[in-house]
């Protein structure tokens, strides 16, 4: 059931009370995104909350009404009682308004980090108030109705926990502000890390202190804190050392098995041609150009059969770094062999998935998180590789489960080479490197929600020194 919130009279988010089953406990989900926004982070939360009730709470999910997200999907369902309440316009969603109907192409959607990805003004005043003006992100604008509206859930479903994910960072906000008029457990969910070291001269900026400030508040006050790998939760730990290190725990992304409910099992597919499979967004730093490289040089050589090569992106990935990728592809004489797809539904690209050959994971310069998509291409079955940080999160998270190489972006010799192994294994009909399903099962969100039910069950009795 869904409930939309056109207004803020006690009406636009009234719910009928025999429409809801009385489980124990409800927990108030925050979130900005969920379906049919087709952000990751939409997505993550669903999953969420899919799987909460099946360990005795059950998710009222608060969320805007969706006009102003950017991608939707109408025929994806959400997963959660919801009740949907409007935000403010935000100086951002205008400026970029007016960039895209003066003719400009704005910049795509950000991925990970939320408050990013539009266009941005060139001289330093306007930069310099628009930074201010997205503090902590351009969906600010929906704050105030949303606590709002989280106010009267909360007292009319009984509510007995908080549960806000960010980003957005707006998310957090809310839920700090709800702690403290309703006195309810929080739990704040770090999907990404918010405040990032720098030794630049960012780090020195009013809007890198200010959004500093924003988070320090949330952690000191949150009741317990969540972060999906284990090198955030450590940077936090190691960032407020005054808190308990028992407030911090990790619950790690991963996929939704039923979401796969008729996809067939990747394990022992073989395509009729080499098909190396990227889908997501090729956004910020994220390129092709190193694959199309070494594809380039192991032709040449006569190690790889242009003929039996396939090159199939999926999603928003018509340019990288401001460059066409066709015309980049071209550049390497690959133009014959690439496909660009726009966004699929999950399961079409789960599909392109089991039946790609090798998996391309793009993640330059991610050391503290892993992508969504990671999961998902673990769960496909399929050997992968990843150009990331031979350290870190995603560099840890395949040693665990096998089945990928995980190069640095720059190392075009070890780039190379794990092409070259891949395509030999496909030439031979057995995979090189597959992950281990035994442990990518320790991924499915069904049991990670059994996680996040224990932190909400762990809050139980401060809940009745709060009332």
């Amino acid at each position: 059931m869904t409930v939309r919130a056109t207004d803020l009279s006690p009406a636009s988010t009234r719910l009928e009370e025999a429409s809801l089953p009385r489980p124990a406990r409800r927990v108030l989900f925050i979130t900005f995104h969920f379906p049919p926004s087709v952000e990751v982070g939409a997505y993550s939360c669903a999953q969420i909350a899919r799987y909460l009730p099946l360990h005795g709470w059950e998710p009222i999910v608060l969320t805007s009404t969706g006009r102003q997200y950017q991608f939707v999907d109408r025929r994806v369902e959400p997963t959660a009682h919801v009740i949907r309440t409007p935000a403010f316009p935000h100086p951002l969603g205008v400026y970029r308004s007016v960039k895209s109907w003066v003719g400009r192409r704005p910049d795509g959607p950000a991925a990970g980090n939320e408050s990013s990805g539009l266009g941005r003004p060139r001289s330093g005043l306007a930069r310099y108030v628009l930074d201010l003006a997205s503090i902590p992100d351009m969906y600010v604008g929906w704050l105030a109705p949303a606590i709002v509206s989280g106010l009267r859930a909360s007292r009319r479903f009984e509510v007995r926990h908080l549960l806000s994910s960010g980003p957005c960072w707006t998310n957090h906000l809310v839920g700090l502000a709800l702690a403290r008029l309703t006195r309810l457990p929080w739990s704040a969910h770090f999907r990404d890390p918010w405040v990032r070291a720098m030794d630049d001269e960012r780090s020195r900026s009013i809007s890198h202190r200010i959004q500093g400030a924003l988070e320090r508040a949330v952690v000191t006050r949150a009741d317990s804190v969540v972060c999906v790998t284990e090198q955030h939760t450590e940077l936090l730990r190691h960032r407020y050392p005054q808190l308990p290190s028992a407030k911090f725990a990790t619950i790690p992304n991963g996929y939704d098995e039923a979401e796969w409910e008729g996809v067939v099992d990747g394990r022992g597919y073989q395509a009729a041609r080499f098909v190396i499979t990227y889908a997501g967004w090729l956004y910020e730093q994220r390129t092709p150009e190193p694959v199309f490289r070494a594809l380039r040089s192991l032709i040449d050589r006569g190690d790889v059969d242009i003929r039996r090569l396939r090159i199939d992106l999926v999603g928003w990935c018509e340019t990288a770094r401001g460059q066409s990728v066709k015309a980049m592809a071209a550049r390497w004489g690959l133009e014959g062999c690439l496909r660009i797809d726009g966004p699929l539904t999950k399961s079409e690209t789960f599909r392109r998935l089991i039946g790609s050959s090798l998996l391309l994971l793009l993640a330059e310069g991610w050391a503290l998180q892993v992508p969504a998509k990671a999961y998902e291409y673990l769960r496909a079955g399929r050997p992968i590789l990843a150009l990331t940080p031979t350290e870190g999160a995603i560099a840890d998270l395949f040693r665990r489960t096998g089945g990928a190489w995980v190069i640095d972006n720059t190392d075009d010799e070890r780039i190379t080479a794990a092409v070259r192994e891949a395509y030999m294994g496909w030439s031979a009909g057995r995979p090189s490197r597959t992950p281990d399903p035994g442990v990518v099962a320790e991924f499915d969100r069904a049991r990670l929600a059994r996680r996040f039910a224990a932190i909400l069950d762990s809050k139980e009795p401060a809940m009745e020194h709060r009332a």
